[in-house]
């Protein structure tokens, strides 16, 4: 059976997200998640430089992106608890792609929520 089973409902499907979330990702997403400390420290390093006014810019630009991460994440979660037979049943073929973009955004979206609460403490 195919992935495109035709549907009525108005549910995003996890391709139009995941299409969203390529979107959404900052920049060092084709860095590892292991560079992203360094690469964060560097970008608020060089905002600091700019003066309390460009760092607080920068903060708050992190904090937008984190409630659209945390949007994407209702959104995929609506797509999981959806009452469509039609998209249930998409589901069962798109898990690895569900699995996919649970890890990404929501590594991300706690990536930035420590980094801006550790950063505004210092």
């Amino acid at each position: 059976m195919e992935n495109d089973i035709p549907c009525s409902c108005d549910v995003q499907t996890l391709q139009t997200i995941a299409m969203i979330v390529n979107g959404w990702r900052k920049e060092w997403k084709f860095d590892s998640e292991a560079t992203w400390n360094k690469v964060y420290g560097e970008v608020f390093a060089f905002a600091q430089k700019g003066g309390e006014r460009a760092t607080t810019a920068f903060i708050d630009d992190c904090d937008v992106h984190v409630r659209e991460g945390r949007a994407i994440l209702e959104s995929i979660g609506e797509v999981v608890h959806t009452n469509c037979a039609c998209c249930r049943e998409r589901l069962k073929y798109d898990i690895i792609l569900l699995h996919d973009l649970l890890v990404h955004v929501t590594a991300e979206v706690k990536f930035l929520e420590v980094s801006v609460y550790t950063s505004s403490i210092q």
